[in-house]
């Protein structure tokens, strides 16, 4: 498949992917494109890939954990950083996005590291090969993190806000 045709199928959902991770519009923008530059670098390298999809999730998620180790250090204060990444979204997101919606991926920001990229890939409507090769993990165990990311999840939500998650 060449690039043009894996650009235009996958940036969407990247952008999706990659906006749900709660950082400005410009930076999502940027891990996309670097992801893509990379892809692109790749096949110009002559390397075939299997699943240019699950490649793109995999580069994409580890630039936005590079950046996040980035601003860890620069900040050096968890405090400060997690005040940074709680921006409140601009009014038109908040006029898209749903009461539960907003409820749900904050809820997700409680959970661990693995288990929110987990379950934001199982959204974004990847296998479990893909979200297997994504995070560099076994595919036999996809199955059973998920269901106990999922019940992670239901727990929060159930404890935060039972009356409307019951």
């Amino acid at each position: 498949m060449p690039f043009d045709e894996i650009y235009h199928t996958h940036y969407r959902e990247l952008r999706r992917f990659g906006r749900q991770f709660n950082i400005s519009p410009e930076l999502t923008e940027d891990l996309i494109q670097e992801t893509f530059l990379r892809f692109y670098l790749e096949l110009k390298n002559n390397v075939v890939f299997d699943n240019p999809r699950a490649w793109l999730y995999k580069v994409l998620i580890n630039l936005f954990k590079t950046h996040l180790a980035k601003e860890k250090r620069a900040m050096n204060n968890f405090a400060s950083l997690k005040a940074g990444m709680n921006k409140p979204f601009d009014l038109h997101e908040e006029f898209v996005i749903s009461e539960k919606q907003k409820i749900v991926f904050k809820m997700l920001e409680q959970l661990p590291e693995k288990d929110k990229t987990l379950l934001l890939l199982y959204h974004s409507g990847l296998s479990y090969s893909e979200m297997a090769e994504a995070m560099a993990i076994n595919p036999s165990s996809i199955g059973t993190m998920l269901v106990r990311a999922i019940g992670k999840l239901k727990k929060e939500l159930k404890t935060h806000y039972h009356e409307m998650f019951e």
